[in-house]
């Protein structure tokens, strides 16, 4: 998520309330958008990082590797650059719902896991009518 801000000059899901139902869509696999310029490699290595599976995410010393490696590709000397070149840009206006300050999230996780399992039994016996 540092890079997808760090690409957009945005905070992510800066649109949506921070509540259970955002809970449940990234553990359903919501991300938010990949922008279209990014210098080589950049994307990949941010999908990367989203992984589902901790396992499978970069280390931070192989995150830090590859980001320098691309900087060297690219001639950048200034992260500034990437933003000013996103085609995201910065966010005015914050959705008054999204929290971005340290906070206990147990419980909110717990309910979204909860609320989760109720809507996929609700689905499976829908299929079984």
């Amino acid at each position: 998520m540092i890079m997808w801000e760090f690409m957009t000059g945005r905070r992510p899901f800066w649109d949506r309330n921070h509540d259970t139902y955002l809970i449940i869509d990234i553990i359903d696999g919501l991300r938010p958008p990949i922008v279209t310029y990014a210098p080589e490699g950049f994307t990949e290595l941010m999908i990367e990082c989203w992984d589902s599976n901790p396992d499978k995410r970069p280390t931070a010393d192989d995150i830090y590797s590859r980001i320098c490696e691309m900087y060297r590709k690219e001639g950048l000397n200034s992260p500034t650059k990437i933003i000013e070149s996103s085609d995201i840009g910065p966010v005015q206006k914050n959705n008054p719902g999204a929290i971005y300050k340290s906070r206990p999230l147990s419980a909110m996780i717990n309910s979204a896991m909860s609320l989760r399992s109720l809507r996929s039994r609700s689905i499976n016996l829908e299929k079984v009518k």
